[in-house]
């Protein structure tokens, strides 16, 4: 199959690219501009320019039976206002302008990576399934999720993922900010609470699931949530990461409250609240529906995510 990748040059898209390429497909590669490429990484790319509602995908998606569609903007010190402008132009218009310009060549197959954000900041009691009712905070959550109706509404055969936060080798976020500190950890590490529960997804896992929904013709129409499989608490998210990079430290177990109080004085209120609260997912329907598994459990996901080294599918 031919297979289009938009935002191939994003840490997601290029591990798509690398997947979809060994799994046999014809890959295109869409990116913003051929300047900085490698000469071996010209080969199937394709500059598409700024994406926006002007953006001519024409050429890109010559001969293209499916579209994988990666790209998001990335915030830097924005105000809300600018954000919104950007969030609109490109994860709404530019998204709508693919949909349409790929529905007029007849791609078959659409699918669109979306973010957990787009069901809200936290889950509760019991882990996100597909069926509640989505409460995007935020301008970028709240584009996501107007990106995705778009999505579904006008192509049949378009398939959405609502990825929780992505990690591996090379990554950034909040999950790499604490593996660097745990690479040399203070002897007492008073992070030892159990009271909450978070999903993630290492890379090869959600392109794992990226190229199932790509190739399995039961995927049309749906919405899945992803995850490794299992939510955790920033306890066992802490022991993990120490036993993957060989370290040791005495966890301390310390209620909500301490923790967040803690936190939020060193990293700030919104990192604090991610360490207290629980954003866990059931992702039950897709592997069911599509026979999916993550290749990579637990362990092993964050095993390869604190070698250090430049990201091996650059």
């Amino acid at each position: 199959m031919k297979v289009l990748v938009t935002g191939a040059n994003g840490y997601v898209g290029r591990a798509a690219r690398q997947a979809l390429a060994d799994a046999g497909h014809e890959v295109v590669s869409a990116v913003r501009s051929l300047d900085r490429l490698t000469p071996d990484r010209r080969a199937g790319a394709v500059a598409v320019g700024p994406v926006d509602a002007t953006t001519d995908w024409r050429a890109a998606l010559d001969g293209v039976e499916a579209v994988l569609h990666t790209v998001a903007p990335q915030f830097s010190d924005q105000d809300e206002a600018a954000q919104r402008d950007d969030a609109n132009r490109v994860i709404v218009a530019g998204t709508e302008r693919l949909l349409e310009q790929s529905i007029a060549v007849g791609v078959g197959r659409f699918v669109y990576l979306s973010s957990l954000k787009a069901m809200g900041e936290e889950s509760g009691a019991r882990p996100l399934t597909e069926s509640d009712i989505p409460a995007p905070r935020g301008v970028y959550a709240e584009a996501k999720l107007a990106a995705e109706r778009r999505v579904l509404a006008v192509a049949p055969g378009a398939v959405v993922i609502r990825s929780p936060a992505v990690y591996g080798q090379s990554s950034s976020g909040n999950v790499r900010q604490m593996i660097e500190f745990l690479r040399r950890p203070p002897a007492v590490l008073p992070l030892g609470y159990s009271g909450n529960r978070r999903s993630f997804i290492h890379r090869a896992n959600l392109v794992s699931a990226l190229v199932r929904c790509v190739e399995a013709p039961e995927a049309a129409g749906r919405t899945f949530l992803v995850s490794d499989g299992d939510a955790l608490s920033t306890d066992a998210l802490v022991r993990r990461m120490l036993r993957a990079l060989g370290r040791r430290a005495w966890v301390v177990p310390v209620p909500g409250a301490f923790l967040s109080a803690l936190a939020g004085a060193r990293m700030g209120s919104e990192s604090a609240r991610r360490l207290v609260q629980s954003y866990a997912v059931d992702d039950q329907a897709i592997r069911s529906s599509l026979g999916w598994q993550p290749p990579l459990d637990g362990d092993q996901a964050m095993a390869d995510a604190v070698l250090a080294g430049p990201d091996p599918c650059l």
